[in-house]
């Protein structure tokens, strides 16, 4: 998937930032599973800001910007805004999931906000 921040990129060099953001990717599932475990509010946070910091590096705005604004209901937002947050970023991880390589694309997810593309 390529975005602006792998333009010009020498094709060897972007063949590794795409084998490091499928890898990525593949791991999202993973830490989903620590966004919804996490023991207090500030573990919560913790995970949502590294996720989306993680999410960015990779090019995955809209996955960053969903985590984002969880990451800052986390410890003090209205606890429905909260769930309607986390439920804004299952989704959009399911989607990252659904349709970049090398996961497993059967997902409700309808289109990837950072590519726009649908699941195969």
């Amino acid at each position: 998937m390529a975005s602006h921040m792998t333009e010009g990129l020498p094709p060897a060099a972007l063949a590794q930032f795409e084998v490091l953001q499928r890898g990525f990717v593949t791991g999202l599932p993973a830490r989903w599973l620590a966004v919804e475990t996490a023991a207090t509010a500030q573990e919560r946070q913790a995970v949502l800001h590294r996720l989306c910091g993680a999410a960015g590096s990779y090019g995955l705005e809209g996955l960053s910007q969903c985590a984002r604004v969880a990451e800052t209901l986390a410890l003090s937002g209205p606890p429905e805004e909260l769930t309607q947050a986390l439920a804004l970023l299952k989704g959009e991880i399911e989607r990252a999931a659904a349709c970049h390589p090398g996961l497993d694309p059967g997902s409700s997810a309808t289109r990837c906000m950072d590519c726009g593309s649908s699941p195969q």
